[in-house]
C-alpha cells in the first residue's frame, strides 16, 4: 500500500521530461547570438603586424577568453532569471554581482559595439528571442551608463556625437570605420536615458544637417517614444543619407507606431511601400531580408492593427 507521504513524494516530483525541457531552455544559445560571438572570438586570435613587411598571427588573448565567456550569456542570464537571480555551485554562489567583473573588463567601445551589434540581432530575430536579445542588450548599457557620471552625461553623448561625424568624413569605408561608427550608436543608446533633452533640442537634432547630431536626435527619439517626433523622423526614413541612419529611425518609428493618428499612419504606410523598393541610387534603403526589411515588417503589421 501507498503511504500518504509517498503519494505527496509523487506529486513533487519533477518528472524527466520536464527536466529535459529545462536543459534545452538554458542551454540554447540564440542562433544570430552564436554568430556574433563566433565572429568575435576569430576576430580578437587574428592578430596584423605592419612594417617592412606584413605578418599575420594567430595568438589566444583575454579577449577571446572573455568572448568565450561571453558566448554563454544568454544561458548565464535565463539560469539567473530561473533561479531568482543567483545559482548555487559546488564552488560557491554565483550572481549578477559576480558577472560584473567581467562585464567591466570590456572597454567602452567594446561594449558600444556590443550594444548595437546585440540590436542588429534583436531587429531580425523571432519574437521570444528579441526578449533574450533585448535582456542581454539592457545589460550591456547599464554596465555602460554606471562607468558615466550623471553630471557627464550629456557632455559625453553630444561628444559621440561630434565623433561619428569626424568618422564619417575622415576615416575611409571598412571594419575599423564600421566597428567605431556602431560603437559610438551603441553607447549613444546606453546614454539616452540618462540625458535631458527638450522635445524642442531633440526636434533641432533630428532636422540637423550633421549626422552625428540626427544620430543623437534618434537615440533619445527611440528611448523616449515620443510621437511628437513623427514627421522629424518620417523625413530621415524617405530621405536617409546612409542604410544605418534609416535603421535607427525605423527603430524610433517602431517605439511610437502604436500611437499614431490615421493621418499619420497614410503618411507612414505610403514611405514604407516607396522605399521598400529597394534602389540604393534613389536611397531606397530597405533591402529584402536586411534586418530594415523586418522592421518595416513589423510597422506595416502594426499600421494594420
Amino acid at each position: 500500500m501507498v503511504s500518504k507521504l509517498d503519494k505527496e513524494a509523487g506529486k513533487n516530483q519533477i518528472s524527466r521530461e520536464t527536466v529535459d525541457w529545462l536543459l534545452r531552455r538554458i542551454i540554447h544559445i540564440p542562433k544570430n547570438w552564436l554568430i556574433i560571438s563566433s565572429i568575435f572570438i576569430l576576430l580578437s586570435t587574428f592578430q596584423i603586424n605592419g612594417g617592412e613587411k606584413l605578418t599575420f598571427k594567430f595568438e589566444v588573448t583575454n579577449t577571446t577568453a572573455i568572448f568565450l565567456a561571453l558566448l554563454w550569456l544568454p544561458s548565464v542570464l535565463k539560469i539567473f532569471v530561473l533561479t531568482g537571480g543567483a545559482l548555487k555551485t559546488p564552488v560557491g554562489e554565483i550572481s549578477s554581482s559576480n558577472m560584473m567583473p567581467m562585464l567591466q573588463s570590456l572597454t567602452g567601445d567594446t561594449l558600444g559595439f556590443l550594444i548595437e551589434q546585440t540590436k542588429l540581432a534583436e531587429d531580425v530575430a523571432a519574437p521570444q528571442q528579441q526578449m533574450e536579445m533585448r535582456q542581454i542588450r539592457q545589460e550591456w548599457q547599464k554596465v555602460y551608463a554606471s562607468r558615466i557620471p550623471l553630471s557627464e552625461a550629456r557632455q559625453q553623448i553630444e561628444s559621440l556625437s561630434q565623433r561619428y561625424k569626424e568618422l564619417r568624413s575622415s576615416m575611409p569605408s571598412g571594419a575599423k570605420r564600421t566597428f567605431e561608427m556602431e560603437s559610438i550608436a551603441g553607447r549613444m543608446r546606453a546614454l539616452a536615458p540618462e540625458v535631458n533633452f527638450s522635445e524642442e533640442e531633440v526636434n533641432h537634432l533630428l532636422k540637423s544637417k550633421d549626422q552625428g547630431k540626427r544620430l543623437l536626435g534618434l537615440s533619445v527619439a527611440e528611448w523616449s517614444g515620443n510621437p511628437n517626433y513623427f514627421y522629424a523622423i518620417l523625413y530621415i526614413i524617405s530621405d536617409s543619407e546612409t542604410a544605418f541612419e534609416q535603421t535607427c529611425a525605423l527603430r524610433a518609428m517602431e517605439k511610437m507606431v502604436t500611437h499614431l493618428n490615421t493621418q499619420q499612419k497614410q503618411d507612414l504606410l505610403s514611405v514604407l511601400i516607396h522605399q521598400r523598393n529597394f534602389n540604393e541610387s534613389e536611397k531606397c534603403w530597405i533591402r529584402p531580408n536586411s534586418n530594415r526589411w523586418a522592421l518595416s515588417d513589423r510597422l506595416l503589421t502594426a499600421l494594420e492593427g
